[in-house]
């Protein structure tokens, strides 16, 4: 179950501060409602039955700050009061500090300022109230058992693995509340429990009394599924200082995300092969027939033959490129070199490069641009744009079937040049539209089955286009097309000229 948002009070006779605190609080999150002065304060006080922090004004009709805040510490000495005016003195924040104030925040104040002394007041809170129960639990038992029991309860409590530990009879006498979350079954028992009656996973049952049964001292480790999730289980034996052993304890460590990143690894490995291999052969086997000489000498079907081959390793070179270019800026170590540059003369570029690939399917590669000195000149990396437009009209091509139509255009509004790439292909539902620009992602169907793909290029594109502090827009449906928008600030806006 969610914990609850910290619920705050603001009280101020002025309208615009008492909204202004409360937009500034309720966008992290926090509950808010606003009092006009203290009497209004302490009614909605007692009719919620208490707030966690208190804001208030000093100077109110009807009841001040100063005597809101005597009043409230009377009804809740856990709530935390704060303090804002615009008449701040040492005198004045000393006396509300005396009558129970945490903070003092003088007007006017940023939302940082504020936010700042809300955050460390609830911390405090938080510690004080934590406090407040440790000591009442040292007063129901010995200071020292009490002591050490809050320490191991505290640390297993705030563990995110599960921990389960049973005694050699086995049965449970300890878990955490992370195994309670993964076994919620296994916290309906009072404990202790047999471990086969609370736990409903035989694997782990077995691996558990394995260790406690064993005559040598046994470490277990085994993967086991629960639910949608896969989780690491580690079991070792407790053992008293002369070697007995008194149970096990076994931690659930979530591997969930390991194994889907191991898995989408694999997939990215036989990917990128697949990418590779289809140029190379094709690369292969046009050199093999020039040098060969067995189909005759052509100078025409040589040349035809060289060209192709070039084709496929400027594709394979535009493979590596984009797979350095998003290691490097992964870790880092990607560097923009931003000059004023012609959008229309880099997307020419782009779309002469994907001509003939478009041609081999036999699909209309349309290019319009207008007039190059209407579309105003922008201020980035040419290469890296260069790139950003290759793999959207590269994917536009893969994903519209023979015969079809890809449009790509060019226009510009003074504060962003843009390019619009449109295909009439296979489409994407919404769900698909949501994580295209995740790593390693793909549409899966009959059609993508047979189309080659690393899952990286649009994740390339979202990079670049964010390091211009750009925008990316995608539009699409199934079986009707997508059109993908990218916008490039321009030379004047970007430098404010």
């Amino acid at each position: 179950m969610a914990e609850r948002p910290s619920r705050i009070l603001v009280v101020d006779d002025e309208v615009g501060m008492r909204d202004g605190c409360r937009r500034i609080l309720a966008s992290e999150g926090y509950e808010v409602e606003t009092a006009e002065d203290g009497q209004a304060a302490m009614e909605k006080f007692r009719a919620a039955g208490g707030f966690d922090v208190v804001i208030s004004d000093l100077r109110m009709p009807r009841m001040g700050g100063m005597d809101l805040i005597e009043a409230l510490r009377a009804l809740d000495e856990d709530a935390l009061l704060l303090v804002i005016t615009a008449y701040a003195t040492i005198d004045t924040a000393v006396d509300a500090t005396k009558r129970g104030a945490y903070g003092y925040i003088p007007k006017p104040f940023t939302p940082d300022e504020l936010l700042l002394h809300v955050r460390n007041g609830l911390e405090k809170r938080a510690l004080r109230i934590e406090a407040k129960a440790l000591r009442e639990e040292r007063e129901r038992r010995l200071l020292e058992v009490a002591f050490e029991r809050s320490k191991s309860t505290t640390i297993l409590h705030c563990m995110t693995d599960g921990v389960l530990v049973v005694n050699r009879e086995g049965r449970i006498v300890l878990r955490n509340a992370a195994l309670s979350r993964i076994l919620p079954s296994c916290s309906d028992h009072p404990l202790p429990v047999p471990v086969a009656e609370a736990v409903e996973l035989p694997e782990l049952v077995s691996m558990v009394m394995e260790v406690v049964q064993a005559e040598a001292q046994v470490i277990a480790s085994r993967e086991i599924a629960i639910g949608p999730c896969t989780y690491m289980v580690n079991a070792a034996p407790v053992l008293e200082p002369s070697g007995e052993t008194l149970g096990a304890v076994a931690v659930l460590r979530d591997i969930t995300a390991l194994k889907k990143l191991e898995i989408a690894k694999s997939m990215f490995v036989s990917m990128v092969a697949h990418e590779l291999k289809s140029p190379l052969a094709t690369i292969e086997s046009s050199l093999d027939i020039v040098l060969s000489g067995i189909a005759g000498s052509d100078p025409d079907r040589d040349r035809q033959m060289l060209q192709r081959a070039r084709l496929r390793a400027s594709t394979l070179r535009t493979l590596v490129s984009d797979l350095l270019n998003l290691t490097a800026i992964q870790t880092g170590n990607f560097r923009l070199k931003r000059q004023h540059a012609d959008l229309c003369a880099i997307v020419r570029e782009a779309v002469d490069a994907q001509s003939d690939r478009a041609a081999e399917k036999r699909i209309e590669l349309l290019l319009e641009c207008g007039d190059p000195s209407a579309v105003d000149p922008i201020l980035a990396d040419t290469n890296a744009v260069r790139s950003v437009v290759s793999n959207l009209v590269d994917n536009a091509i893969k994903y519209t079937p023979e015969g079809g139509h890809v449009h790509v255009r060019v226009d510009s509004n003074g504060l962003y040049a843009r390019v619009i790439v449109k295909d009439d292909g296979i489409g994407m539902s919404p769900a698909e539209r949501d994580r295209i620009f995740d790593e390693f992602f793909r549409v899966k169907n009959d059609y993508t089955a047979h189309v080659p793909g690393t899952g990286l290029g649009l994740t390339l594109v979202r990079r670049l286009v964010d390091m211009h502090q750009g925008r990316i827009e995608v539009d699409s449906a199934p079986g009707k097309g997508s059109v993908f928008s990218v916008s490039f600030p321009t030379v004047s806006y970007a430098t404010g000229m």
